[in-house]
């Protein structure tokens, strides 16, 4: 009887909830950046983990926008930038599926998995459209970044739960200790925090915000780098370090922005650097010499590690090295359309490769990673030359800086699987819009 009350209740709160979207389809949007920080999902066969809450957000929100059509006549036409971004995004999808049926009609036996891939990717250019399609207005923008920092609210809650050690199982690995929180794997949270939380310090920095949202979102970015340093990721370690220094760069780019704190931001970077110091010392300091895995303390593990390999000159990854040099030499097999996706693994008995753009490399080839390129770079330069207020333009460099690091994560791991790359595409692009209608507003200012 309990399960049919639950069954009921679900129901009623998914209709609610496509109700609230469909009179604005775009709430679909800031609740997409919220539920792409809650990847535990149950295994759907051939789809493996693969669908989730965020995709349950995006199927009513497509429902919801063929509903109301009221956002197409809302909707300014697409700028110069969106368009060259969406031509690409279709080329990059167009490229997967002609990699996957050529590829597939002479290599039997694993279609299941290459097909699943190809249609994650068109999904994921799919999420980057919708977000310029219905994201245009300074207000809207700000709402992405408000779903995204809850989302992150939910993530480090859970986190500080693991830590405690009475949280479910799914929450860490009972044996290394690493915090995995909401995600289904540890290395998944940077992809995630990572960018939100230049964004949030940032924020944090603005004059345009409150004494006490300034200080709620200060206490979620560090609890996001307590987390962070929970899951024992070394790639999350460099990203952290990597942070600072962007934060660094945005103190002089910006340093004559009118909306910018500069003493705050001073403040935060010599803090986050303080940290990070105390930190390394820490860990190699209660270091006892030999790393062991579910022995040594998973807030130990990056620095450790990264501390062994150095003093044995062992380089940063071998696993990665090995794959990176599987990857050189199969260059010349299907250099320009690929080996097709998801077919590596069988063809060349190698595990997923660490690395998107080698990854894209040895599935779709030159093509595909130059498409890919072209895409995730494109959107960096529109964001310093957009017209909007200074606290915008402050946001908007952050996210900016944010998308960087994520571009980093990616060399350490296969990430257009994650949600937050394809959103974050679509942001950055929906920046053209927002400054479209603020250089709209500020005439019609001028001539009254």
């Amino acid at each position: 009887m309990s399960l049919y009350i639950i069954f009921i209740i679900v129901c009623l709160l998914l209709c609610l909830f496509f109700n609230w979207v469909t009179r604005r389809p775009e709430r679909g949007i800031y609740t997409a950046f919220f539920a792409s920080g809650i990847l535990n999902t149950v295994s759907l066969g051939p789809l493996r983990e693969k669908v989730g809450l965020t995709e349950l957000v995006f199927l009513f929100t497509w429902f919801a926008m063929l509903i109301n059509s009221k956002w197409r006549d809302q909707r300014f036409s697409f700028t110069g930038y969106q368009r060259l971004g969406l031509i690409f995004l279709a080329f990059f999808v167009l490229v997967e599926w002609l990699s996957f049926f050529i590829n597939n009609m002479n290599y039997y036996g694993f279609l299941t998995g290459s097909i699943v891939e190809t249609l994650n990717i068109t999904y994921g250019a799919m999420m980057a459209t919708t977000v310029i399609l219905l994201i245009q207005s300074e207000a809207q923008w700000k709402n992405c970044i408000i779903g995204w920092l809850c989302g992150s609210v939910v993530v480090v809650i859970v986190g500080f739960w693991a830590m405690t050690g009475t949280a479910p199982s799914w929450t860490i690995d009972e044996f290394t200790g690493r915090i995995s929180s909401t995600f289904k794997f540890e290395n998944q949270m940077a992809s995630y925090l990572i960018p939100i939380m230049v964004i949030s310090l940032t924020w944090c920095v603005s004059r345009h915000i409150s004494a006490i949202a300034r200080v709620i979102t200060l206490l979620c970015t560090i609890g996001m780098g307590i987390v962070l340093i929970g899951t024992g990721s070394r790639t999350a370690f460099l990203l952290i370090i990597l942070l600072a220094m962007c934060m660094i760069f945005l103190f002089v780019y910006q340093y004559n922005n009118n909306a910018l704190k500069r003493g705050y931001l001073a403040i935060s970077i010599i803090s986050s650097i303080f940290g990070l110091i105390i930190y390394i010392a820490l860990a190699i300091s209660m270091f006892d010499g030999v790393y062991q895995l579910g022995k040594t303390p998973s807030w130990q593990r990056p620095v450790v590690m990264i501390y062994q390999n150095f003093i044995n000159d062992a380089g940063i990854d071998q696993t990665r090295e090995k794959q990176a040099s599987i990857v050189v030499d199969k260059a010349d097999e299907s250099i320009f359309i690929g080996n097709g996706p998801k077919l590596y693994g069988s063809k060349f008995n190698v595990s997923e490769i660490h690395n998107t753009y080698a990854a894209i490399f040895i599935e779709t080839g030159v093509i595909g990673l130059v498409s890919l390129l072209i895409i995730v770079i494109l959107p960096l330069p529109l964001v310093f030359k957009v017209h909007v207020s200074q606290e915008m333009k402050l946001l908007f460099i952050a996210s900016a800086l944010g998308f960087v690091l994520l571009l980093f994560y990616n060399l350490t791991m296969y990430g257009l699987r994650q949600r937050t790359i394809w959103l974050m595409i679509g942001l950055l692009l929906s920046t053209s819009s927002i400054s479209r209608q603020w250089k709209s507003i500020s005439h019609e200012n001028s001539v009254s």
